[in-house]
């Protein structure tokens, strides 16, 4: 049978490799942890009991309902602080207003489970703060349980409903506002009956990101979770106690995770959609200037919340530089000790973590730019099955498609658990869709006719493509590479199912010491982490210009 010459062409090529990496890396690993949900424990046949357990059973719904709880509680409270913080800054005129801004996408790209830390060395049972309240004859019970793991999860991701609000505040046009006070309505009335119903639906958006990273975190419940256990820590429990657990148990828990977070962005998807308006905004909304006293309660409102949320993050870098013994911090002592310790005694983690995120990261850019060019230039069904491929990984936890990944490649001609390389893939397929959107929205912007004429002068088109578009995206390749870099290198979730021994991470070795009480070291890995993170990004910032600031670290 002689088939097309174009059915052979480089693009088409490419668009296969591309479903093929994501089948394999992706679809086929959930796939199997799916259907090893449905198997008995110890007969393997098709049966229901799993799930029946996990409704059943008193303490899986504890960690089902700890894990509603702690998602929604999050996501009212993310909201009711990033909705004002938007509002007053977009819509007000408040000194430092470019600053508050800026430093209010600080806290997405810092990891979550230092925040935890953070949070003990200040408010824990031996914490400096706890400390001075008792000495102060009041008694505090501490930070951990549930009001902690909701408070670190505000405070850190308040700004994903800040930034969507921002954007979609920006985009209403000032003359239904002021037709609507034309009409007689009050300002109340207005941002009753206009302003919220056209940010709504972004309000939802942000909120259902906020939701979806706090019921998928696993860190911060592990660190400050005090006992509490959520539906993301006891699937990562049930897989790494196989030999005593239920392995088919821990594919129950994840798949009840993943059905979670899947009806709520297709609900979301349906609301936004039956919800969503068209708006040309040829008139921006009106920067407002009020009387002194609004003016300082607003500059106020936003300083406090960004104090609270970048707090930690300062109490960490001091942490890193005091003399400490176990969880004893003597504050006032300034040590190098621990940070010698990081850099010198036990460096590998560093280098594992520059390594791993590196490789990941300069895959992702080559295998982004492709799929990038593929999801915009080629229309049809292709170029949306290949795009909504693509976003799979983002609503899927880390730990899940760690445990789904170490699963599958476990044994047989890929056994590539507790290697390198399978890190490498978690990695590489959890945020290339960071290379690839950021890639996207500078390659919408090339006019397809420069690609055209190369063509018709007799270049080939994946040549054209290199020499002719990948120029004029560039910027956007380079922001998608970094963005992946940094988001990698804060990577837990789905690295503490995946690592083996000599391979531990800068993440594995803060949470180590997290969890054994030994403070100083985890705080001189989160410092090095912290740098690490922030350095390449007001680069980024610096010489690509504004609005690359990640989405999230996972």
């Amino acid at each position: 049978m002689n088939f097309p010459r174009s059915l052979f062409s480089a693009w088409n090529c490419i668009f296969a490799a591309a479903l093929a990496v994501l089948f394999l890396l992706v679809v086929y690993p959930m796939f199997s942890i799916f259907a090893a949900s449905f198997a008995g424990s110890e007969t393997g046949v098709f049966t229901l009991d799993n799930y029946a357990q996990v409704f059943r059973t008193p303490f899986y719904l504890r960690c089902l309902g700890n894990s509603l709880l702690m998602s929604v509680a999050a996501t009212l409270f993310s909201v009711a602080a990033g909705v004002p913080f938007a509002f007053f800054l977009t819509r007000f005129k408040l000194p430092c207003a470019d600053l508050l801004r800026t430093l209010g996408a600080l806290p997405l790209i810092l990891p979550t489970f230092i925040g935890a830390e953070a949070w003990l060395l200040m408010l824990g049972r031996n914490g400096f703060i706890t400390r001075f309240m008792e000495g102060a004859g009041i008694h505090f019970p501490g930070i951990a349980g549930m009001h902690g793991m909701i408070l670190v999860f505000t405070l850190q991701f308040f700004p994903f409903v800040f930034l969507t609000v921002s954007a979609a505040i920006n985009s209403v046009d000032r003359s239904l506002e002021e037709s609507a006070r034309n009409l007689g309505a009050g300002t109340l009335r207005v941002l009753r009956t206009i302003t919220f119903p056209v940010i709504a639906p972004s309000i939802a958006a942000g909120g259902l990101i906020v939701f979806c990273m706090s019921i998928e975190n696993f860190g911060v419940p592990t660190i400050i979770g005090g006992g509490i256990k959520v539906l993301a820590e006891q699937a990562y429990s049930e897989f790494i106690n196989e030999l005593g657990g239920n392995p088919s148990m821990a594919g129950a828990l994840s798949s009840v995770l993943v059905f979670i977070t899947l009806a709520l962005t297709l609900l979301q998807k349906l609301v936004i959609e039956r919800r969503s308006y068209a708006m040309s905004a040829l008139r921006p909304p009106e920067v407002i200037r009020l009387p002194s006293l609004p003016t300082f309660a607003m500059t106020a409102y936003c300083a406090l919340l960004l104090f609270l949320a970048l707090a930690p993050f300062i109490v960490v870098l001091a942490a890193a530089v005091t003399e400490s013994r176990g969880p004893v911090m003597y504050y006032g002592s300034f040590s190098l000790e621990n940070l010698r310790k990081a850099l010198q005694v036990a460096p590998r983690p560093v280098f594992n973590s520059f390594f791993l995120s590196t490789t990941a990261s300069l895959i992702g850019m080559v295998f982004g730019m492709l799929v990038s060019y593929l999801v915009v230039r080629r229309k049809g069904i292709s170029g949306y099955v290949l795009d909504l491929a693509m976003m799979l990984p983002l609503v899927i936890a880390g730990s899940v498609l760690g445990i789904a990944l170490a699963a599958t490649y476990n044994r047989g001609p890929l056994a590539l658990t507790g290697t390198w390389v399978i890190l490498v893939l978690a990695y590489f397929v959890r945020k290339t869709p960071f290379a690839v959107k950021s890639a996207s929205a500078l390659l919408q912007q090339v006019d397809a006719s420069v690609e055209e004429a190369s063509v018709n002068l007799g270049v080939p088109p994946l040549l054209s493509f290199l020499k002719v578009v990948v120029p004029d995206m560039l910027p956007g390749i380079i922001a998608g590479t970094i963005i992946m870099w940094v988001t990698t290198l804060a990577e837990l979730s789905s690295t503490v199912v995946l690592y083996y021994g000599p391979w531990a991470t800068m993440t594995i070795q803060i949470f180590q010491y997290i969890g054994s009480g030994d403070f100083g070291p985890a705080s001189a890995y989160g410092a090095v982490l912290i740098f690490s993170v922030l350095l390449p990004l007001f680069l980024l910032n610096r010489f690509l210009g504004k609005g690359t600031m990640p989405l999230g670290n996972g």
